[in-house]
């Protein structure tokens, strides 16, 4: 969920060009991407390796777990950033709605 509207998010590693679901956000490898249905918009977004937290992004979105405090990713709290042609970055506001979510 994202701003209230209903978001579909399916992750996916792309090992020799398998496109296997990720159950498990501990399972991404070099190669993944995330498929976001959101707001009438289809995203296809790489994983980009970042230092302080889980990035899917194509430079215009950019979809991100932050790190809790023990080092295991905030599955619950993602974010969903962004870039307009101001270049001005618009955040929206998400929340998992499964908050037993294995990803």
């Amino acid at each position: 969920m994202c701003e209230n509207s209903k978001l579909d998010l399916v992750m996916r590693n792309n090992i020799n060009g398998d496109f296997s679901i990720v159950e498990k956000i501990s399972e991404l490898k070099p190669g993944a991407f995330i498929n976001i249905n959101w707001n009438e918009i289809s995203l296809m977004l790489p994983y980009s390796l970042r230092k302080d937290y889980i990035s899917f992004t194509d430079k215009k979105w950019d979809w991100r777990y932050k790190f809790n405090k023990d080092g295991s990713p905030d599955i619950n709290n993602p974010s969903l950033f962004e870039l307009l042609p101001s270049g001005e970055v618009k955040a929206h506001f998400c929340q998992s709605k499964d908050k037993s979510s294995n990803l």
